[in-house]
């Protein structure tokens, strides 16, 4: 099940002035900026003037704003998203592979789900695969019907852990919607076998919701350019890689529990 079917209709996405930022030198690094930012809009984008292809900065950026989340089994933290991954033959993870990957939250089948991540590209595609895709969750809450809300944000789905990210059960057991409306979100982790009629018509309901284009809002990053984002409020999808160079560094954090800025 594709839900970007129509992805190439969607609206480019426009970030406030106070979410974007530019740094050609490490002493210009404003932590509690991009701190803020990700609190009140749940994204910001850094264009660096250099290139950065270890993703130092982004990871001294989040160890400062917040506590880094392990990626995998192996204890990783900063990763490689590029055909093949950081060995050139880790192909079971989608991001390690050029196949579109369809509207998700990271790390959706974890029981304590990363609240951020960042992407640092290293090597943007150039022949225009690999776009960025992203649904913000407060629009979509917005346009549920309330019998679906509820049944989303109350009921407990059982979620799948795919293979390559299991650590130490096999499934959990989640909402999909939780208490500040932020999204758990995965189509094919979902044990849909065990849904009730009325819990698959809420799913229905939400991801023909997540797949009109006027919900969808598209993002183009370049080379050099770093990408936070708030992982609940957001899903995110990516388009079929092209480029098969495509290098992006990908990293997942936690933030300490605030009050979101008004």
């Amino acid at each position: 099940m594709s839900s970007l079917h129509f992805s190439s209709h969607a609206i480019p996405l426009r970030i406030p002035n106070y979410c974007c930022f530019k740094l050609d030198s490490y002493s210009e690094i404003e932590y509690e900026s991009y701190k803020v930012a990700l609190l009140k809009k749940g994204i910001v984008l850094i264009c660096l003037g250099f290139s950065d292809d270890s993703a130092e900065i982004m990871k001294d950026i989040v160890n400062t704003i917040g506590l880094i989340h392990e990626h995998d089994a192996l204890g990783r933290t900063v990763w490689d998203v590029k055909i093949g991954g950081e060995t050139g033959e880790e192909a079971l993870a989608i991001s390690h592979s050029d196949r579109e990957f369809s509207l998700h939250n990271d790390g959706a089948f974890e029981q304590e789900m990363p609240g951020y991540f960042g992407l640092h590209v290293v090597r943007a595609d150039t022949l225009g695969g690999g776009e960025n895709i992203l649904v913000c969750a407060d629009r979509i809450v917005e346009s549920l019907t309330e019998e679906t809300f509820q049944l989303l944000s109350s009921r407990k789905f059982k979620l799948r852990v795919p293979e390559e990210f299991r650590k130490v059960s096999n499934f959990i057991e989640a909402s999909l919607i939780d208490e500040s409306h932020g999204f758990r979100y995965r189509y094919d982790i979902i044990e849909r076998d065990l849904c009730s009629p009325e819990e698959l018509e809420a799913l229905n309901e939400l991801e023909l919701k997540i797949s009109l284009p006027h919900n969808m809002f598209k993002v183009h990053l370049g080379n050099n350019q770093i990408l936070l984002l708030d992982n609940r409020r957001y899903l995110h999808a990516r388009t079929r890689i092209k480029d098969k160079k495509r290098h992006l560094k990908r990293i997942r954090f936690n933030m300490p529990a605030t009050l979101r800025v008004a």
